[in-house]
């Protein structure tokens, strides 16, 4: 019956269907007579081109043409409109399902751009579907939506910013017209977590915890540990069947806190299995990224009841030590940018990024946390940051972001930070005394920002560090005056001359009340460097 229509579509195989619309002259092939019913039988045969980019624009255009009928014909049976447009809809979604049947340990000969293709036009057929002019908003089957969620993301080979936005505004409104809330956690928690992820993620769970996702009291070895673990077999949510993480960060993200009291355990294997994962960067951050959504939507307390909050700690800190030079510069930041704010969170603080308000000025007062918080805290700065810092300083980019993020913790850490300072001190001094530091401001920039968080937050211990601070203070300053890739009104230069002016002027502050006279420190260095009156213009003015 669609004879005519296929050979027409073939031509529109190569177009982009983000910027094609069916032309009037496709249209006209659509049969005069054609149904729902026989569209419906159409995609459900075996023909080799109903998989094919060809086979959607003849669903397309076929459903276009209807659309418009349906609109002229207020007659026959809604009932049977209804589910003909529903098993339509399910068998379209079941076309543009993005397996990569080309994905194996060696190679991935995935074609992602016909997926990407079909996912756009397959999602564009769906929308047109629900815009039909009907009594009630159009219902679509759970599986359909199951596999729209697999667009959700347009960071996926497989996805696009088209395909990514028709799939979410898809969900949405059946999220809001159709299931409501407490069939939606039905359909995260029967079809997703048990239904699709829980058989898939089987034979690759961690020892860590139980086939029921709590935590092992006695880790034993799975009984999978004699099969080769990284094999499509195993993982077929890591080859064929990648979209199942975007599905889980979808179900994540759409979950609540009722939702994760009750069925956290349906959560856990997949969240742990995805974090030990210990090849593929992209995977590890993104995996780092869900869990950092789930911690945050976990009601206050609940890892911490069942015991899971020292398994997933286990499983995160490992991500910190992802350095070089076995790991590439480049995917050690992206790795430890995303690893660092999951633990952060996980020790009870707020992860603020640099260069928000609350990164440069800190809390009006540190969170409270409770003993173990503060012993992850600690771990993080001893084993996590300082170690990273003295196994890579010479990578600038990667100490930079040591700083960053030492400056969040001592804002949430406070006072307590004070028995870190014997660590922090000489590593700043590294950092912003080193002749060629000012080859790459952008690390000596985060360095000085760390030294202003520490004398705001630590002050009443740094007397004792005050001839230490006016050595880095001097050094640095000089550094800048004699870097010759520094033009006379660099705007770098006056930022970093700033910044240390606002650390001279605030060691000023805290050696007044400790009532110390900076000047008789600093009039020395100036009278054989002129070039320090400017850094300390404030201290000898007072």
């Amino acid at each position: 019956m669609f004879e005519e229509l296929l050979k027409a579509c073939k031509r529109l195989e190569k177009c982009q269907t983000s910027s094609c619309e069916i032309p009037e002259d496709i249209l006209r092939q659509v049969p005069d007579g054609a149904t729902l019913q026989d569209l419906k039988s159409f995609l459900s045969g075996d023909r080799d081109e109903l998989g094919s980019i060809t086979g959607l624009w003849v669903a397309y255009a076929t459903i276009t043409k209807i659309g418009r009928d349906i609109q002229d014909d207020e007659s026959g049976d809604k009932n049977e409109l209804l589910t003909a447009l529903i098993e339509i809809a399910d068998r379209i979604s079941s076309i543009i399902l993005p397996l990569c049947s080309g994905a194996s340990l060696d190679e991935d000969t995935t074609d992602y751009e016909v997926l990407q293709r079909k996912g756009e036009l397959g999602l564009r057929t769906i929308s047109q579907l629900t815009k039909a002019p009907l009594r009630a908003p159009l219902q679509l089957q759970r599986s359909t939506l199951l596999r729209l969620t697999a667009f959700t993301d347009a960071a996926d080979p497989w996805g696009t910013a088209e395909s990514s936005a028709l799939a979410r505004n898809l969900l949405e409104a059946q999220l809001l017209q159709t299931l409501g809330e407490s069939q939606t956690r039905s359909f995260i928690v029967e079809e997703i977590l048990t239904g699709f992820l829980r058989p898939l993620f089987s034979k690759s769970r961690p020892a860590a915890i139980t086939a029921s996702g709590r935590k092992a009291e006695y880790v034993e070895p799975s009984r999978y540990e004699s099969i080769d673990r990284e094999t499509p077999e195993t993982k077929p949510w890591k080859y064929t069947h990648r979209y199942a993480v975007t599905v889980f960060a979808w179900a994540v993200r759409y979950s609540d806190a009722p939702l994760l009291q009750s069925h956290w355990p349906l959560f856990t294997p997949v969240l742990l299995t995805l974090l030990d994962e210990p090849q593929h960067t992209g995977l590890k951050v993104r995996a780092l990224g869900i869990f950092r959504v789930f911690w945050a939507r976990c009601p206050a307390g609940l890892m911490q009841n069942t015991g899971l909050a020292e398994v997933f700690e286990q499983a995160v800190f490992p991500a910190v030590l992802y350095l070089p030079s076995l790991t590439p510069e480049d995917e050690s930041l992206q790795i430890l940018s995303a690893a660092y704010p999951a633990l952060i969170e996980m020790a009870g603080l707020t992860y603020q990024g640099a260069g928000t308000e609350q990164e440069l000025e800190g809390d009006s007062q540190p969170k409270q946390t409770t003993d173990a918080q503060r012993q992850l805290l600690d771990k993080i700065i001893r084993e996590g940051i300082m170690v990273g810092y003295h196994h890579a300083k010479e990578h600038v980019r990667l100490v930079g972001l040591l700083c960053e993020t030492l400056v969040c913790i001592i804002n949430g850490m406070g006072i307590l930070a004070v028995k870190h300072l014997k660590d922090f001190i000489p590593m700043i001094t590294e950092i912003m005394t080193d002749p060629f530091g000012t080859k790459y401001p952008p690390t000596l920039i985060s360095a000085t920002k760390l030294l202003q968080t520490i004398l705001r937050t630590c002050w009443p211990r740094i007397p004792y560090y005050c001839n230490e601070i006016i050595r880095i203070l001097m050094l640095c300053w000089l550094n800048i005056e004699d870097e010759e890739s520094f033009s006379d009104n660099s705007s770098i230069a006056n930022d970093l001359k700033a910044g240390l002016t606002k650390i001279a002027d605030m060691l000023t502050a805290v050696m007044k009340a400790a009532k110390v006279d900076l000047r008789e420190r600093v009039g020395p260095l100036i009278e054989k460097e002129p070039q320090l009156s400017k850094l300390f213009r404030n201290t000898t003015s007072t």
